[in-house]
């Protein structure tokens, strides 16, 4: 079912953003919201897979973080490609600090107005098992190999946690919301709907 009733943003244009470890259910619920919304779905990691660059394609299948300049440049152009858009929800972008402060830049530029951001906070060891599973039906070479997971939480725990911590501090409880991604996923689509909703409701 969409969700309506949303209030005019006048000339902005609203975003959410979904942050959290590799599989804590971050595009799940952005596909979920999206599709509830009609917003745009940003997901640098598909964006970048889709890149015609071998250098990216090679890069993505490490596991380490992009540079993020690269990032930043191809997500600028989506935005722009997308400039029609109604609202979008970022999926699992920014991961640290200074992707923040790119993206800071890149919103301001476009006219885009944050709503809220949504942490999917889930135990490491679900991590583990849900890429695991992922990584049979996904394709994702990312998602086939341990040392690219291991690699990919050492990331989270020294670049995204503290880029998390930053976004709770700075936006306080009315555009920042934890979500136990653990917790079943029909429940954690009824918290995100009802809290976005409330968040964009008609006053």
């Amino acid at each position: 079912m969409a969700l309506k009733k949303f209030r005019d943003f006048g000339n902005e244009i609203p975003y959410v953003m979904f942050v959290g470890a590799p599989g804590s259910g971050k595009g799940t619920q952005a596909d979920d919201l999206v599709e509830k919304t009609g917003y745009v779905h940003v997901s640098t990691g598909d964006i970048l897979r889709k890149s015609k660059d071998e250098k990216i394609k090679e890069m993505m299948k490490t596991g380490k973080l992009l540079p993020d300049n690269i990032v930043s440049k191809e997500l600028d152009k989506f935005i722009k490609d997308n400039k029609k858009a109604k609202g979008f929800i970022f999926d699992g972008y920014p991961r640290n600090i200074k992707q923040k402060d790119l993206l800071n830049k890149i919103t301001e530029k476009n006219n885009l107005s944050l709503i809220k951001v949504y942490y999917m906070d889930v135990p490491e060891d679900i991590l583990k098992e849900r890429i695991k599973e992922r990584g049979k039906t996904s394709g994702r070479a990312d998602d086939k190999d341990t040392k690219v997971f291991n690699t990919r939480m050492e990331e989270f725990y020294d670049q995204t946690l503290p880029l998390i911590n930053l976004l709770k501090q700075d936006l306080g409880k009315d555009k920042f919301l934890t979500i136990k991604g653990d917790s079943g996923l029909e429940k954690c689509k009824e918290k995100i709907s009802k809290d976005f909703l409330k968040s964009v409701a008609k006053i």
